[in-house]
């Protein structure tokens, strides 16, 4: 199957920096709507500092204060940062986190939120993420079409999310507030995950249910079109893995936590980006419309109970998304009444 990546993941160096600043300025402006003055934190592991070095010169561009602050590859989505990093964070009006492994759901990110920060995380995000494909999206769009499934969702008692290859999740999500990470973060302590588009709420404790077939990304492992991942579900947590390569990793990684939080169903989502591209980056797989992800681990940084040592999202693709047993999604195209 060939992927459509338009640009080398890791461009050579001379070149990269002038093919990433487009992106980099549409997250400052469009995306971020920064100030002059306001200090714009970016933090970053050591295998993004290009990427971060550019996201810094776009913040100084448009008159922003830029520092970067980085540190060793966590090596687990989800684990926690450097507590200097999460003070970094914390003291920014605006911040960005281009890493290997993801912050969403860190302290350093909620440190931030709470102080009335207002940023993107970019998990496994890769130079060409900021030349082509879902970057070039209008997120003002993206943002209606979310507002209006949010409307929705905000009211409802219990999510499911289904697909032709077999996936039929469900889950009880009353009184969860519903995570608009939209591409657009222009007010105190709104949030989102460049260059992903998507809504997500995190179910009530106990109350998953189902199956879920990953035939898009394993967060971390990889593309899984030709090898799928079954994940069952029961009482709210992952009880069996089953399928090749892929189901091999998130099993093994799973486990070797050694610790029950990390097999909590943590989210249901759906992606809200026309122009994100379906398996070039994790990004992108995340917030493509029409696909749908499942997050494993903590759901603290999202509404939800629990804090785990990881966040491991599953992605497939084909969603439809029901609300109270009306369909509301299907595939991408918006269906319900408001």
């Amino acid at each position: 199957m060939p992927w459509p990546i338009q640009h080398f993941h890791y461009m050579p160096a001379p070149s990269s920096f002038i093919e990433m600043m487009p992106g980099a300025m549409k997250a400052m402006t469009q995306c971020a709507a920064v100030k002059p003055g306001e200090n714009v934190v970016i933090a970053c592991d050591t295998n993004k500092l290009r990427l971060a070095e550019t996201l810094a010169a776009a913040a100084y561009a448009v008159g922003g204060v830029p520092t970067i602050t980085s540190f060793v590859p966590t090596g687990a989505h989800g684990r926690q940062v450097p507590n200097p990093v999460v003070g970094a964070c914390a003291q920014a009006d605006v911040y960005f986190l281009p890493t290997t492994w993801s912050m969403t759901h860190t302290d350093a990110r909620i440190a931030a939120q709470q102080n009335g920060a207002r940023g993107a995380t970019m998990c496994e995000v890769t130079e060409d993420c900021l030349a082509a494909g879902g970057i070039l999206a209008d997120f003002e769009a993206a943002d209606a079409l979310g507002r209006r499934i949010g409307a929705l969702m905000s009211k409802a008692t219990e999510i499911r999310l289904t697909t032709p290859s077999g996936t039929d999740m469900r889950a009880k999500i009353s009184n969860r507030p519903v995570q608009y990470e939209t591409g657009l973060f222009r007010e105190p302590g709104q949030f989102g995950a460049l260059p992903n588009s998507e809504l997500n709420i995190s179910p009530i404790e106990g109350t998953s249910e189902g199956i879920f077939i990953g035939d898009v990304r394993v967060m971390g492992f990889g593309v899984v079109a030709d090898e799928p991942v079954t994940i069952e579900v029961k009482d709210g947590e992952v009880a069996k893995i089953s399928g090749a390569k892929g189901a091999e990793y998130l099993e093994t990684t799973l486990a070797s936590f050694n610790d029950r939080t990390a097999y909590n169903l943590a989210e249901f989502a759906v992606g809200l980006n026309p122009q994100a591209r379906g398996y070039a980056t994790n990004l992108e797989g995340l917030g493509k419309l029409g696909f749908a992800h499942h997050g494993i681990g903590s759901s603290y940084a999202i509404g939800g109970e629990v804090k785990a040592p990881c966040h491991i999202d599953v992605i497939y693709k084909d969603a439809s998304l029901e609300l109270d047993g009306k369909l509301v999604m299907e595939n991408g195209r918006f269906v319900a009444d408001v």
